[in-house]
């Protein structure tokens, strides 16, 4: 099988169909169909590096109280106006209509059963909002220090050392050097 087609990473697309139905076990499923119209420019994510070949690809999402949370989130991402599932179905009069629109899609690799690496595609996501952690006591961050303080040992850095600057910093040399003697044809 031959590997994926597009790299791992954030790409411009334009929802093409959309579908509400079963999985092959019975399940509901959201499909979103769309084009892959380009890589987002990392310099300017309003922009994007045109694709060398727009082919179609296919976001399914099951439905479940497992997948409800990432369901959810999916819709907000995609701009989703509705207050019913059946908004999401294409044979409902008045449902809402993804097609045209132009959607941030999330490119994954995974290997399928067989070990073969495949393109998994996902609704990409608007930030993940504020980090929300429960903060640690000082008695359990001492007890922390008590349990492998010892692998920290040796990382704290000296004040008074000066710092190297960046451009006088030797680089290992790189013992896999090849030349022609070491390519066998």
């Amino acid at each position: 099988m031959p590997s994926p087609f597009y790299a791992i990473g954030r790409y411009a697309c334009k929802v093409v169909d959309q579908g509400l139905g079963k999985t092959g076990t019975g399940k509901p499923q959201f499909a979103l169909r769309f084009q892959v119209l380009g890589l987002v420019d990392p310099a300017d994510p309003s922009k994007y590096i045109p694709a060398t070949a727009q082919y179609e690809r296919t976001f399914y999402r099951t439905i479940t109280e497992k997948t409800m949370p990432y369901f959810i989130e999916d819709l907000k991402s995609l701009g989703f106006e509705g207050n019913s599932f059946r908004d999401l179905d294409k044979n409902t009069g008045g449902f809402h209509d993804f097609r045209g629109k132009d959607v941030d899609m999330w490119c994954a690799h995974e290997a399928d059963l067989q070990g073969n690496q495949r393109e998994k595609w996902g609704v990409a996501r608007q930030g993940g909002g504020a980090m929300e952690l429960k903060p640690l006591e000082s008695k359990e961050a001492r007890e922390l220090d008590n349990l492998f303080g010892k692998h920290l040992k040796g990382m704290r850095h000296d004040p008074a050392a000066p710092a190297l600057p960046p451009e006088t910093r030797s680089v290992p040399e790189n013992s896999f050097d090849v030349t022609d003697d070491d390519v066998p044809f």
